[in-house]
């Protein structure tokens, strides 16, 4: 398993090396914090320490608004992850293993599993013994749970070049300065889930239900979408223009994983007037030009919509606070 090559050296912050090895492997040294500062790292990133904080704790990461990066070694630890519906975590046993409650129920990984947890379900973690691991949390656009095949709370075992690489972004972006831009970031969250989404697709090779050409399509449009929607001019025409396709083949491709271009156009743009109104208050007609959309009411049209749905959601409220009545 490419998991079981990923080699654990650890150096805490009082300046000692610690270093994990694995058959076949030559261990990297890296600086972590531990202890203590360890665990307000976890804290930080969503998991939340249960009982006592163990001192061998060692954890490295770093996040933004859309994902977050970690690994962490311990001998024994406690979490409880932060509800946080639009999230979803992600796990990696590279050695020992975790039990997680996730809703109640019991599930444990073993090392060279995948893990992914739906961050609207209660879930407490545990280590079952020392236990080095790859963490992530982010917001899905191709995985989330009410959309995709692959399991939620269910561990796979997994490996191969999709995973080498998921590791490699990883000990990138712990390394190097963050993305600085919005844009940057956007790309950099949809990599990290075309790569998860290929490490699924390795553990579970038969559980395929789109063709790789709608896939692909499925994640240029997303891309294009996250480049454009500030513009109000950009529709849905103009990405089946720019994606050199019919639009009936772009609705397929949305089709397929339970969702339309339109629908994700309005999400990226409800999204960006929250993180506006989060920096400071505009008036509506400037909040919907920033955010991509044509006018005030074309905004309160899309609120609409997505109260219509599954109820308003937090930043959907946030947007309806400031926005005026239709």
């Amino acid at each position: 398993m490419a998991a079981h090559r990923a080699g654990f050296g650890i150096r805490g912050d009082d300046g000692r090396t610690r270093r994990k090895k694995q058959a076949g492997c030559s261990p990297e040294e890296v600086t972590m914090p531990r202890g203590h500062a360890a665990a307000e790292q976890c804290d930080d990133f969503g998991w939340h320490p249960r009982g006592e904080i163990d001192p061998t704790l060692v954890a490295h990461t770093t996040q933004h608004s859309r994902l977050g990066f970690g690994h962490a070694w311990s001998r024994s630890a406690g979490y409880r992850l932060t509800a946080a519906p639009s999230r979803t975590y992600v796990v990696l046993t590279i050695e020992g293993g975790f039990e997680f409650e996730v809703g109640g129920s019991a599930v444990q990984t073993a090392p060279g599993s995948l893990i992914m947890l739906d961050g609207a379900v209660p879930t407490l973690a545990r280590t079952l013994t020392q236990t080095a691991r790859f963490v992530w949390h982010f917001e899905p656009a191709l995985l989330r749970p009410e959309h995709t095949r692959f399991a939620y709370g269910e561990p796979l075992t997994t490996g191969g070049s999709a995973l080498t690489a998921l590791m490699a972004l990883t000990k990138s972006m712990l390394s190097a300065p963050p993305p600085s831009t919005e844009i940057a970031r956007a790309h950099v969250a949809t990599a990290f889930e075309s790569l998860l989404l290929g490490a699924l697709e390795d553990a579970n090779p038969r559980a395929r239900e789109l063709a790789p050409h709608r896939e692909s399509l499925f994640m240029g449009a997303l891309a294009s979408l996250e480049a454009h929607f500030r513009d109000p001019a950009f529709s849905v025409a103009r990405l089946a223009k720019d994606l050199a396709v019919s639009e009936r083949t772009l609705h397929g491709a949305f089709n397929a994983m339970g969702t339309t271009p339109r629908r994700e156009l309005e999400r990226m743009r409800l999204a960006e007037a929250t993180r506006l109104l989060r920096i400071t208050w505009m008036a509506p007609a400037e909040l919907a030009m920033r955010s991509g959309f044509t006018s005030a009411r074309q905004l309160q049209r899309a609120l609409n919509r997505a109260k219509a749905g599954a109820g308003a959601s937090p930043d959907a409220r946030m947007v309806q606070s400031s926005s005026p009545r239709a």
